[in-house]
């Protein structure tokens, strides 16, 4: 590695310069350390150029100044103006050897900090949106409800259980061992019964609904609704109305009294719906009738996975 230095001025100059009085500090320093004096040094003792050459020593040799191929300097000799010299290259050995004879102490080390800033995205582990079931006993083979829910919601006064009825019965869907009932055999008025679970999902992710459901009745006004947060993702197809005059209270309680339990037919229910920022949703199957007629529901199945 070379360096440039206007240190030197003309070689006529650096004989003339030798020959000057030198600083005697700086010309002691060089002498203790049995300096090699070429006429590098000559000019680092000089006189007009010591206080220049002690300055850009310390730059030099500070632990973290790079060196470079070539840099040039001015220097400006005392009451002069300032000029430029022809310059002469120097290895950086000799620039190194020349300095150190002329400092007292290596210069004070300075710390160069460089920051460098970069962006991650984390997935936490536990929102990992894997293609898995994230309900719980959806199936309901454990025989027991735990962990969902199942109550009446309405009325808000109890009905006879001779009347309504709700648990796990068995068989449930396609053979398997256990599945959800509600049972209206009443027929009110009005019942709501719901089937809840709170569900652990990732804020922001979409997810798919599916489950099995069956509603024996022949009531139009009976439906299964499914809510994620009282948001409604899905319900059951509503029943055709049979005849559209409006039947007398007479003819609607013979209809009760004669009616014949509907076939069991498992059916589909499915939809989407998107997660909430608070990383849990509430699951709620909503089974609902509004007639005298009576109903059967029941379900199973019941799976919740990334969409």
């Amino acid at each position: 590695m070379y360096l440039t230095a206007s240190l030197i001025a003309l070689s006529g100059l650096l004989h003339q310069a030798w020959a000057a009085p030198n600083t005697p500090e700086i010309m002691d320093r060089a002498l203790q350390k049995s300096c090699n004096r070429d006429n590098l040094l000559r000019s680092f003792v000089d006189p007009r150029y010591s206080s220049s050459a002690s300055a850009y020593c310390s730059s030099y040799i500070r632990p973290t100044v790079k060196s470079t191929a070539t840099v040039t300097t001015t220097v400006t000799p005392a009451g002069k103006a300032k000029r430029d010299f022809p310059m002469t290259t120097y290895p950086a050995s000799r620039l190194s050897s020349a300095c150190s004879c002329i400092l007292t102490a290596t210069p004070t080390a300075t710390t160069v900090v460089t920051t460098v800033t970069s962006t991650v995205t984390a997935t936490s582990k536990s929102c990992a949106a894997v293609a898995t079931p994230i309900v719980k006993n959806g199936d309901f083979e454990t025989g027991v409800l735990a962990p969902w829910t199942l109550a009446q919601t309405y009325p808000e006064f109890p009905i006879d259980p001779q009347y309504l009825t709700y648990g796990i019965q068995s068989p449930g869907y396609g053979g398997s061992k256990y599945s959800v009932y509600v049972n209206d055999e009443n027929g009110s008025s009005y019942v709501q019964v719901d089937l809840s679970q709170t569900l652990t999902v990732c804020a922001g992710q979409k997810y798919q609904f599916s489950a099995k459901y069956y509603q024996a009745t022949t009531d139009p006004q009976a439906h299964v609704y499914v809510y994620v947060d009282d948001a409604l993702v899905t319900q059951s197809p509503a029943l055709p109305i049979n005849g559209s005059k409006k039947r007398s209270e007479t003819a609607e309680v013979a209809e009760v009294e004669d009616r014949a339990t509907p076939a069991i037919v498992w059916n589909d229910l499915a939809g989407t719906f998107t997660a909430g920022p608070s990383g849990t949703a509430v699951l709620r199957i909503s089974f609902v009738a509004t007639d005298f007629l009576g109903v059967q529901w029941g379900a199973d199945n019941v799976v919740v996975t990334p969409a």
